[in-house]
């Protein structure tokens, strides 16, 4: 049987399929980005609902806050720094970046922050401590170890650092720093008395600092006891030794003035006895002056 010519096919010849797929091959390759393009375009948009259904749902809420080492920071000052609130979604909270909210407050010299996904903050502050209180005219500053002024010492405050006068004027403000070689002396200073075991901080009324060095005002009258600038370990060894002598001898209310800034010797004024003439002379005079 002869097909008809519409039937009839060449092999050879090229068929209608073909030919669309030849036209649409430069097309290929666009079409394909095109689609991939949709693919995370969509995807994107579904995790971006995801996203917005856990923040607004009612999911990894902010339930709890807690707050550890507070000493003289107020609570709701530390939550105000912090900028949390309750029901806050936790995904939006960056534990870092809070903590260095807290760490900005003068009081605090270092803070962490923990998050867990049953919407509990932990915030841990270790407060700065106080090694010294700096006279800055009119006021009393806070200084910690570093030589930062953190803050102004309250009235009412007890069982304060010694009190350093001559470091600072009325212009210093809180986050100032004092130089280092200010800071250098008051902290021979203070590790000289800490290590001489017997004198305590809170037994020094004020520790006055003058172009000659320090002078201490020591003991309910006030004596003031002149240290120079160097060698604070042996003076204060040198001052026990003058101050049992003084109790030996009952004079430790007599004495008004102290100065150790003397080679293997101290200087002292009081109101002493008057030593009796050596036979031989004429009565001798009051001398308000003892070497030691």
């Amino acid at each position: 049987m002869i097909k008809s010519k519409k039937l009839r096919r060449n092999k050879y010849q090229e068929s209608v399929g073909d030919r669309f797929k030849g036209k649409l091959g430069p097309f290929r390759h666009f079409f394909s980005l095109f689609l991939w393009f949709g693919f995370v375009l969509v995807l994107g948009a579904c995790l971006s609902r995801l996203y917005c259904e856990l923040v607004s749902g009612r999911w990894f809420k902010v339930e709890q806050i807690d707050i550890s080492g507070l000493k003289k920071l107020d609570r709701t000052e530390v939550l105000d720094a912090m900028g949390l609130r309750r029901g806050q979604s936790a995904l939006e909270i960056d534990p870092l970046r809070v903590a260095g909210r807290l760490e900005r407050l003068p009081l605090v010299r270092s803070a962490s922050v923990k998050l867990d996904w049953k919407g509990r903050v932990a915030a841990s502050i270790v407060e700065r401590r106080p090694v010294a209180v700096l006279q800055c005219g009119g006021r009393q500053m806070l200084m910690d170890s570093r030589g930062l002024l953190f803050g102004e010492a309250g009235s009412a405050e007890k069982n304060l650092p010694p009190l350093m006068t001559g470091f600072c004027d009325s212009s210093a403000k809180t986050g100032d720093s004092i130089s280092p070689e200010s800071l250098e002396h008051i902290s021979e200073l203070l590790s000289a008395v800490d290590g001489s075991k017997w004198l305590s901080r809170s037994a020094i009324d004020e520790c006055r600092w003058t172009r000659d060095g320090f002078t201490l005002t020591l003991g309910q009258k006030a004596v003031p006891v002149n240290f120079g600038k160097q060698g604070f370990d042996g003076k204060l060894a040198k001052l026990r030794n003058v101050i049992n002598t003084l109790n030996d001898r009952g004079w430790a209310d007599r004495v008004t003035r102290i100065d150790l800034d003397y080679h293997g010797r101290a200087y002292l004024e009081g109101e002493f006895p008057v030593p009796e003439p050596a036979r031989g002379t004429q009565n001798g005079r009051a001398d308000q002056h003892h070497r030691g």
